[in-house]
């Protein structure tokens, strides 16, 4: 086991899509946006731990994944790289892999906090559910969404807030609309994969209603998500206000324009219309999410023409 972990004859790019080095970000950001909410900070030493120890959570889910599809992903070319599929390292290396990455992840979590450590402790959870028979809830229709909506975004924001804030006093309606977009943001990577999916027998949501019920439950979280943002403005509920709904609202109000018309939700979408689409999407929501945090950093600074 230990040779194969340290086998310098598989290459480290091989290594880093296993543990899911460029998917890290899924992770980071939610749980990012928590921790400056709560802070009013863009960082601190607790929260760069925090970071690295959301980094290696998400890894350990990856070779989880790995491990529990292996089956499948033998089937399938987009996994190709898997070092399990390549046949680089063997299952029960896997498991190390995984049970050292979870150990380190625990460890960390504890150092940093409790509550954090709970956060934590919740999103292992999830993912062994989700992951390992017989719960497997990524193949239960709508449960699978679920799953990745509370973890990416409920239980990540929550874990960035718990390291400045009581949980108890977590702004709900703010991360329900993060929540929202995660899900408007993932129905497109199942519809896509309809055929691939039903080819090699993986049961989802979108397998199980069609490409085009997920595309028009994307459009709708979208739609969902913004408007929840727009009423929090109207309504100053923290940490929203009437002020950064001013400066940003117009960015709200375009998103399910351009998610109509890039990601149609009356088409079953090819990869490329989901690349594309996905790509301009998630560049609109992140330049309105830099642009919320830094006004909201900034003190939530007041409209021309109320000056």
């Amino acid at each position: 086991v230990l040779e194969q972990l340290s086998d310098v004859r598989i290459p480290l790019r091989f290594w880093l899509r296993f543990i899911g080095v460029e998917f890290w970000l899924v992770g980071l950001v939610p749980f990012q946006i928590g921790f400056i909410v709560g802070a009013q900070a863009w960082t601190s030493t607790t929260g760069l731990l925090g970071l690295a120890t959301v980094a290696l959570l998400t890894s350990s889910s990856f070779v989880l994944n790995h491990i529990c599809d292996l089956e499948t992903d033998r089937q399938n070319p987009r996994k190709a790289f898997s070092l399990l599929v390549r046949g680089d390292i063997a299952p029960l290396t896997g498991w190390v892999l995984f049970g050292a990455l979870q150990l380190v992840t625990l460890t960390l979590a504890a150092f940093v906090g409790r509550e954090f450590l709970f956060c934590l402790l919740g999103l292992t959870a999830i993912s062994l559910a989700y992951n390992i028979a017989p719960l497997r809830l990524k193949e239960r229709p709508g449960v699978d969404i679920v799953a990745n909506g509370v973890s990416l975004g409920f239980l990540l924001p929550l874990a960035g807030w718990s390291l400045s804030q009581p949980l108890t006093e977590f702004p709900r309606l703010y991360f329900a609309s993060i929540i929202c977009y995660l899900v408007a943001f993932y129905c497109p990577t199942m519809a896509v994969d309809v055929a691939a999916d039903r080819a090699v027998g993986t049961t989802t949501f979108a397998t199980r209603f069609g490409a085009l019920a997920t595309m028009r439950l994307s459009w709708i979280a979208m739609t969902f998500g913004a408007a929840i943002l727009f009423w929090s403005g109207l309504s100053d509920i923290f940490p929203w206000n009437r002020n950064l709904l001013w400066w940003t609202g117009w960015i709200l109000a375009i998103q399910p324009v351009v998610h109509w018309q890039l990601l149609p939700p009356n088409e079953a979408p090819d990869y490329e219309t989901v690349r594309r689409g996905s790509i301009c999407l998630a560049t609109i929501a992140a330049f309105a999410t830099l642009a919320f945090l830094w006004l909201y950093l900034s003190g939530s600074p007041e409209p021309p023409f109320r000056r």
